[in-house]
């Protein structure tokens, strides 16, 4: 595969990435009606070296965040290196870390400031109960029985191991969601079913209280690169994750991506739902009630190259957030953000918009706003070979305030470090809001000669908005 050249990087070699959330339009970018949030009371500024903040979510005062360090391309996704930094003021004065051979995958928050976690072998997946200082108190072994009988649409010989709770090309194939103190939780199988789960916690022991098939099994097949260490935005496995949101009534949102799987084909077989012919990219999202049962699936049907990274309930709708490409340029722009705000309790086919802001953009994250806006978080100002994968070195972290359709309203200013930057989470906290990042990090070739070259730093930051 052809690199792609970085650009030249900031003259200060020591310069302390931060945010100033200012208007990139040059005004306040408020009508002067809507109620600005309380300010931060104890600011969070939490530097993290060597390892990216992949995920973070508050905890009262406190808050917790997942880091991972950063791995070649299909070795990060096989076996993640992650730990919990753990929170309660505004500086992480714990933190947890996996047992040797285990992977952490995700975790979940609780009002009681208590942390649910996921965390897995090659054949095993246990779920964890932890304090609000990151300490161990509950585990649960999750088995499920049902699995090798559940639906396989296609060649079963395809499967190499229908038992198998996780694919083999990968761990990182759980995510969790909370529901007060209960938790929701989503699996990708090793015969590349998707199921949802609602479990409820209580007097030390977590309880199966149902369980629903969101897709039935399919060929999912596998994408690599002919060159390059480190995949950025990881779209070479975004067909193996799995993507969970929970609302305060309790409903689950579950969405998967289709490239290149046979998700659509299987889907339309069994649940006798019409999708588009050859409907190869985009992704499936189902809601479920808050007792497990189907409400119905909507899809993105872009006809273009897809990746969906996050889904999140923004009062009654579902908003999908990603990347695609409408246009690919001969320069290795063309890469736009998406961004899709689904009624809930709609069937079928899903709008979407672009946002194109600088060259490539992607959207990673997204979290509500109490105006009925959004601030969606990512990555801009990249470019990708235009006959390939490939990214470049640099990037641009990216915090945009959309309307509540997923218009853009405003375009924050946010200083990164020298190389590679995304803001990877947002989340609420404390009456205000937090970013989790990564910073100075590699593109596709950056480490191809020098393995040294293959980290990043990541931050934890309190947001005031303008």
């Amino acid at each position: 595969m052809r690199p792609i050249s970085s650009s030249a990087r900031l003259a200060a070699a020591g310069l302390l990435p931060f945010l100033t959330l200012l208007s990139a339009c040059g005004g306040g970018g408020g009508d002067g009606g809507d109620p600005l949030p309380p300010p931060v009371q104890a600011p969070v500024e939490q530097r993290v070296a060597g390892e990216a903040v992949f995920k973070v979510r508050g905890a009262g005062s406190g808050w917790v965040a997942m880091v991972e360090k950063l791995q070649p391309s299909f070795t990060s996704q096989r076996r993640p290196m992650r730990r919990l930094l753990v929170a309660e003021g505004a500086t992480a004065g714990n933190s947890y870390a996996p047992p040797e051979g285990w992977s952490l995958l995700d975790f979940a928050v609780h009002p009681s400031r208590e942390i649910s976690a996921v965390i897995a072998t090659d054949s095993q997946v246990r779920l964890l109960r932890l304090d609000r200082r990151g300490a161990v108190i509950a585990q649960f072994d999750f088995q499920d029985a049902a699995i090798p009988d559940d639906p396989y649409i296609g060649d079963p010989n395809f499967i190499p191991d229908h038992k198998a709770l996780l694919p083999r090309a990968t761990r990182d194939a759980v995510r969790l969601a909370p529901l007060g103190e209960h938790l929701a939780l989503a699996l990708h199988t090793g015969r590349n079913s998707i199921l949802a789960y609602r479990y409820s916690y209580g007097a030390g022991a977590f309880r199966r209280d149902w369980r629903t098939l969101v897709e039935p099994g399919v060929a999912v097949g596998g994408r690599s690169t002919t060159s390059g260490t480190f995949d950025p935005f990881g779209g070479l496995h975004d067909q193996w994750q799995v993507l969970l949101d929970t609302d305060a009534k309790g409903r689950l949102a579950v969405a998967v991506n289709l490239n290149p799987t046979d998700y659509a084909e299987g889907h339309a077989t069994h649940f006798r739902e019409t999708l588009p012919a050859d409907f190869f990219t985009g992704a499936l999202l189902t809601e479920l009630a808050s007792d497990g049962r189907r409400i119905g699936t909507s899809y993105l049907e872009t006809r273009v190259q897809t990746e969906v990274k996050a889904i999140k309930w923004h009062g009654d709708a579902i908003v999908a957030v990603g990347r695609f490409l409408p246009n690919r340029l001969p320069d290795g722009s063309g890469w736009d953000g998406l961004v899709s705000v689904i009624p809930a309790g709609r069937h079928g086919k899903a709008s979407y918009r672009a946002l194109d802001i600088d060259r490539g953009d992607a959207l990673l994250d997204v979290t509500p706003l109490p105006n009925g806006r959004l601030l969606a978080a990512g990555s801009s100002g990249y470019i990708q070979n235009p006959a390939g994968a490939s990214i470049s070195e640099e990037a641009k972290p990216l915090l945009l305030v959309l309307e509540g359709d997923g218009a853009l309203r405003e375009k924050l200013t946010v200083s990164g470090g020298p190389r590679h930057n995304q803001v990877r989470s947002v989340a609420p906290h404390d009456g205000a809001y937090l970013s989790g990042s990564m910073e100075n990090g590699p593109g596709t070739h950056s480490a191809d000669a020098d393995p040294a070259l293959l980290r990043a730093d990541g931050v934890v930051r309190g947001l005031r908005l303008p």
